[in-house]
């Protein structure tokens, strides 16, 4: 069961490759967090439930430092579709530490000699707890164990709170779908290492403080429904699948076909530079009209105005200015509702009246748009400028 499990999170980190990554940059973070279970439930598989002593010697301890990488990317991907950090640079390599430690830890290991890898391995399927002789040299394996899910559940719930502020701030009023994906994936990640976590705890109390691996299948079956669950749950939200998921309306179809435009467009000259700097200036041209302050317009709107096609213009915000048409509304509505405030314009006006010239149809919407702009609200701004 677990390998056909895995098969399928195979498959969902390839389409999201092949689709999604074209439309949406932050879904190829997804595309690695699924990637990385698939593989993981492969390497357990591997190590615990196979009767190959090859496979056992493949993936036992090899896999440790990969693992380390799963929440991140998963962190990495709820930043991107709810922030403007979409790329990975400075500070954001320090995520990948931990791994690079457990990757210097399984060195000893590493440096074996295949011979030595397969003895090891047939004895190992015979006693899973001779997995504490390996010499690890800076983290022993129970540490290694218990502090893997820990440190993925401190991803969860930190990227769970970046999921809060933004529904705090309305950010996900017209991406329903997409929060209530998140909130399904990072739930069944949390279940998940929490299982892990009860497990390592469990065996620790039974067993004199030493983490025996479960060969009889105890908490297993749990664990697989789960991994189960989170490998399978993009598959109902197909908007997500496909990477589509600030658009509103449409059919399944219609994104299918959207993206295809996209991929096949890729493939041609139409994203090229050159191609995408005379959307840009197109688009620089096209902001002194201000279209963007009337209330409801819309990316359609813009593909009439501009007569350029919504994928050629869905692939230039996503992936060449890596943010979505709904940021860069936003972004320049705030941006003239600022001017105005600067203007003095709240002094004669209402803050209601404010937001509606910049295209925010009641005051309510207007505050958390710009809270989610500049990080305070309008009233707030107007104290700093007197």
């Amino acid at each position: 069961m677990i390998p056909a499990i895995c098969l399928i999170g195979f498959l969902s980190s390839l389409l999201l490759l092949n689709y999604a990554d074209k439309v949406n940059p932050a879904n190829r973070y997804l595309a690695y967090h699924f990637f990385l279970n698939a593989l993981f439930g492969i390497a357990h598989w591997a190590s615990v439930v196979s009767d190959s002593d090859t496979l056992r010697a493949i993936f036992t301890v090899h896999y440790f430092p990969i693992y380390l990488l799963n929440t991140p990317f998963l962190y990495f991907y709820v930043r991107a579709v709810l922030t403007d950090r979409i790329h990975i640079n400075g500070w954001d390599y320090i995520h990948f530490l931990p791994s690079v430690l457990i990757l210097f830890n399984i060195v000893p290991y590493s440096l074996l000699s295949w011979p030595e890898k397969l003895q090891f391995a047939v004895r190992l399927h015979f006693d899973s707890g001779l997995i504490h002789q390996v010499y690890f040299p800076f983290v022993s394996f129970n540490f290694y164990f218990f502090f893997r899910s820990v440190l993925s559940l401190a991803y969860i719930i930190y990227a769970a709170k970046i999921l809060q502020a933004a529904i705090q701030k309305g950010q996900l009023k017209q991406a329903k779908e997409l929060e209530k994906w998140l909130w399904v994936n990072l739930g069944l990640g949390a279940l998940f290492n929490l299982s892990l976590i009860i497990f390592s705890i469990r065996s620790f109390y039974l067993h004199d403080f030493l983490l025996i691996l479960d060969e009889e299948g105890k908490g297993r079956v749990l664990a697989t429904v789960i991994m189960a669950a989170l490998m399978v749950s993009v598959y109902f939200f197909p908007k997500i699948l496909y990477g589509l998921q600030f658009q509103s309306g449409g059919s399944i179809s219609d994104l299918i076909e959207l993206n295809e435009k996209i991929s096949q467009a890729a493939k041609s000259q139409e994203f090229s530079r050159e191609r995408l700097n005379q959307v840009g200036d197109k688009l620089h041209q096209y902001l002194h009209k201000k279209k963007f302050l009337v209330p409801g317009f819309s990316l359609s709107d813009l593909v009439k105005d501009l007569e350029t096609p919504e994928h050629v213009l869905t692939y230039y915000f996503n992936n060449h200015k890596g943010i979505t048409f709904l940021k860069w509304k936003n972004q320049l509505r705030i941006e003239e509702a600022i001017l105005l405030l600067k203007a003095g314009e709240a002094e004669t006006n209402t803050l209601e009246s404010v937001g509606k010239a910049c295209g925010y149809k009641s005051r309510s919407n207007f505050i958390q748009a710009f809270k989610a702009q500049t990080g305070e609200s309008p009233s707030a701004y107007l104290k700093k400028l007197s």
